[in-house]
């Protein structure tokens, strides 16, 4: 199944791009979007086979973030409500499916409130709340929500027990999100923790549960070598991680620099580094059949600013990249292999990048990671 994508402050405009077509359907945001205008971009792509999700984003209703609070679904006792409760779900989930079936959506994510403590407790309650919603959801197809602290999957442990709570789900998709506390421009790089997110996707799958992950940036090699149906990301570099942030942030987007994303580093590179990669003769074939490539290097000659073609030249490499993943055109260990032979190069040749962090730090671990992962699986 191809890529989504994750929908943010100001996200409508590439819904309808002629070069992003590739794109299988959105997560809509009743974060940064209310009813009205989410109903308006539904209507505008209403096809049958364009899956528009209603994700309720009910993970920190006490945050004051975008228009959540005006949405029909929101719960007003939130504050006082007993959320240990049950019938206080069922009824959640009935103003749920009502709200997102009436803005024409053809997917619906169940409710889920990150909580303080991930206890087996609070994934039970999850996987009730979304059997609730498999028996609810009318003409929509139920999706299983499940935010997962990802420094918590280090323990081998505690992802096959997530993962046998999660398959009593009656509902056939889940929709994954992995938490952490590391900024959006970062990458991921705790080998440890990535393994156990490719395990507990590969867990999933086994079990007959679809998995979509959720806010995804080019560690996407990742989770589709452990066998994801599909990724999810944003234009924002904040609709690429999953943090609390996004919620307590204004609504601007996080993020008004233009990146050049080079899968031949897995790496995003800022406008120097991108002449600095071209004249080293490390542009990928990926990046060489982007059509936004050629009016990126337009721009940067004629001193243009090309923040907008950078989005969409991003947009165009994931889902061009998650295809490539799923029809096994892209083999991530060769490509691991070559991005860390590339950085090498790029030190033996003293040719260092704009930002001191960006050096390539990540690849050995997400190597690390697919490898403890294939023997995991073998």
């Amino acid at each position: 199944m191809p890529a989504y994508q994750q929908m943010g402050h100001d996200s409508k405009n590439l819904l309808d791009v002629a070069d992003l077509t590739a794109y299988a359907g959105a997560i809509v945001s009743p974060v940064n979007y209310t009813e009205e205008a989410t109903r308006a971009q539904i209507e505008r792509l209403q096809t049958s086979n364009f899956d528009f999700i209603f994700d309720p984003q009910l993970y920190y209703p006490q945050t004051n973030r975008g228009v959540l609070r005006e949405w029909p679904h929101f719960p007003a006792d939130v504050d006082t409500a007993d959320q240990s409760s049950l019938p206080w779900w069922e009824a959640l989930v009935n103003r749920v499916v009502e709200t997102g079936s009436g803005l024409g959506a053809h997917s619906i994510c169940s409710p889920a409130i990150v909580p303080r403590s991930y206890t087996n407790d609070y994934y039970d309650m999850l996987t009730q709340v979304g059997s609730l919603l498999a028996k609810t959801s009318g003409g929509c197809t139920p999706v299983q929500t499940l935010p997962v602290p990802l420094s918590d999957l280090a323990d081998r442990d505690r992802v096959f027990a997530i993962a046998s709570i999660l398959s009593r789900t009656e509902c056939r998709r889940v929709y994954l999100i992995f938490i952490t506390d590391l900024e959006p421009r970062r990458e991921l790089a705790d080998a440890a923790e990535l393994t156990g997110g490719m395990f507990l996707i590969s867990l999933l799958e086994q079990s007959g549960l679809k998995v979509l992950v959720g806010f995804s940036s080019s560690d996407v090699v990742l989770w589709k070598a452990a066998g994801a149906t599909a990724c999810a990301t944003g234009k924002f570099f904040n609709l690429r991680r999953f943090t609390k942030s996004r919620f307590e942030e204004p609504a601007g987007g996080g993020g008004q620099l233009p990146y050049w994303v080079e899968e031949s580093l897995f790496a995003y590179l800022r406008e120097t580094d991108v002449i600095r990669v071209r004249d080293e003769n490390l542009i990928s074939d990926a990046s060489s059949r982007n059509p936004f490539r050629q009016p990126i290097f337009d721009a940067i000659e004629r001193g243009e600013p090309w923040l907008a073609l950078s989005w969409r030249h991003y947009m165009w490499w994931f889902a061009d990249f998650e295809e490539r993943m799923a029809g096994g055109e892209a083999d991530p260990r060769s490509l691991l292999q070559q991005a860390e032979n590339n950085w090498l190069a790029l030190q033996d040749r003293d040719v260092l990048f704009e930002e001191p962090r960006n050096n390539g730090s990540w690849v050995r671990p997400w190597r690390q990671a697919l490898a403890d992962f294939r023997k995991l699986s073998a």
